[in-house]
């Protein structure tokens, strides 16, 4: 597809001189930068790019003369094969008190393709956080104290790493773009590359003197008390998201989120199933066999359970609402009790003659009655 004249594209006129064009440039990066534009972003973008080549063209004396002779195609070796893309823009030093100053500069500009920063201004780095937390927590929710780790821009610099954020200067190797472009003529044809300025390392400035705050990295570590809040019904391994509570970009993108993994530890007598809860509790026989009560422990204290006779090993009494809270719901699980009948280990001979005459028909012995039978047979 036939490119348009970057004159027209920059609204110059060919004789323009140089600040002119510098001028008409910024001009139309206010307007179309797609982090303040208003228009449709990919066509903010497509727009961007192509101001931004006209640019890379007409700021450069040498290029600019080659387009004045034979027009784009003269200028089209000095992007390679795939045309221009953000590793050959070497200008964005010219941008940067317009859209954001050093260093947090290539997370403004960044995002379409050449700068290594996301999309839009650049939002800080999430933070994720363990949380343990007892497990009767989840019946009414706490709120507990937590402290985060902070890493954000130094006061004392305002981010920059130089003492009172203003002992910087442009770097001489790059003229602050950042990047190096060196020319390497072979016969006709011209091998240009694009590499990180090795004096600055593609920062685009230097620093005189570092901040006596920070040491010259322009971050300050701490810490941070903040209140979060644990709904009732929270299960183990939900994650709490606290907007605006990660690292700060010292950008105007702000700060990212701090996310909050609950775990819960377990009751010595309770095991959770989702809104349910299970125990157990053991009969003694008389209890099992002719009926009775017993107190049981529950989540948040005790309850009686009553226990009818003739009650089976294994069997499952259920406690309706007396297990943990649904999610964002008033109600809750149910709390199942399995009973468990304890026998007695050791029995004295009147206890012993009492369960015979209880438990086996004629309270003798089932052996000795069939030894009995046998010997009636003649066997």
């Amino acid at each position: 597809m036939a490119k348009h004249d970057f004159y027209d594209v920059l609204g110059v006129a060919r004789t323009a001189s140089a600040d002119e064009i510098k001028s008409a440039y910024r001009r139309l990066a206010r307007q179309y930068h797609p982090d303040v534009s208003k228009e449709d972003p990919k066509v903010a973008e497509e727009r961007f790019k192509e101001i931004s080549e006209a640019y890379e063209v007409l700021a450069n004396p040498d290029s600019r003369h080659r387009y004045d002779q034979g027009g784009a195609a003269a200028v089209e070796s000095q992007f390679g094969p795939g045309g221009f893309n953000w590793q050959n823009f070497t200008h964005a030093g010219d941008l940067e008190d317009l859209l954001g100053s050093n260093p947090f500069f290539q997370q403004v500009f960044g995002g379409l393709g050449g700068f290594g920063a996301r999309r839009g201004p650049g939002r800080g780095a999430d933070i994720e956080l363990t949380l343990r937390l007892p497990l009767t927590a989840a019946l009414t929710g706490t709120k507990p104290q937590i402290e985060v780790p902070r890493d954000d821009p130094c006061t004392a610099c305002r981010g920059t790493g130089a003492k009172d954020g203003t002992a910087i200067e442009v770097c001489s190797e790059c003229n602050g773009s950042g990047q190096v472009r060196r020319v390497q003529s072979r016969g006709y044809t011209q091998l240009i590359t694009v590499a990180e300025c090795p004096k600055c390392h593609g920062m685009g400035r230097r620093i005189r003197e570092p901040c006596p705050v920070c040491g010259g990295s322009g971050r300050q570590r701490g810490t941070e008390r903040i209140e979060i809040s644990v709904p009732p019904g929270a299960e183990d391994g939900m994650v709490l998201r606290v907007p605006g509570h990660g690292v700060h970009s010292g950008g105007p993108g702000g700060s990212g989120d701090l996310y909050v993994h609950l775990v819960f530890d377990p009751l010595p007598h309770i095991r959770r199933d989702g809104e349910d809860a299970y125990t157990e509790t053991t009969l003694p026989l008389g209890t099992a066999l002719l009926g009775g009560e017993v107190t049981i422990a529950t989540i948040d204290g005790h309850a009686v359970l009553k226990i009818p006779a003739g009650t089976q090993p294994e069997t499952q009494f259920r406690l309706r609402g007396s297990g943990f809270p649904r999610y964002r719901s008033g109600s809750r699980g149910d709390l199942i009790v399995t009973a468990r009948v304890e026998l007695p280990r050791h029995l004295s001979v009147s206890d012993r003659e009492a369960l015979r005459e209880i438990l086996l028909p004629g309270g003798r012995p089932v052996g000795a009655r069939r030894e009995s039978l046998f010997r009636r047979r003649g066997t």
